[in-house]
């Protein structure tokens, strides 16, 4: 299914969670379900909570380069299981987000992040 909106984005994630049922120990992470918190200029334009240095949660047309989908996938300097100072999201998996699920987020964020 395709991602056509930030109430999508928002929607899917929650829905992975609870299905993952890991939706009760994000809650506890120290950023939150911050997602469901934010507008769409602050999830798009803003930095994750609680990251320091402060990084940008995803650039809008790259999601290659977009934190939320290192995040997800587990790779990058901040989130490789191994190396990175958080390792991946969410923090409390497995299981983690699928391939799929994690490109259907990604197309949104490759799509130019429509609100």
């Amino acid at each position: 299914m395709a991602l056509t909106s930030f109430a999508d984005v928002k929607n899917s994630i929650n829905t992975i969670l609870t299905q993952n049922k890991e939706a009760a120990g994000v809650a506890g992470a120290p950023h939150g379900a911050f997602w469901s918190k934010l507008t769409y200029q602050q999830f798009t334009k803003g930095n994750v909570p609680g990251v320091d240095p402060p990084a940008p949660i995803l650039v809008v047309g790259n999601s290659g380069q977009s934190n939320i989908i290192l995040a997800l996938k587990g790779v990058g300097p901040l989130f490789d299981p191994d190396t990175g100072t958080y390792g991946p999201m969410p923090g409390n998996g497995p299981p983690f987000f699928t391939d799929a699920q994690i490109s259907e987020i990604a197309g949104w964020i490759d799509s130019g992040c429509p609100e």
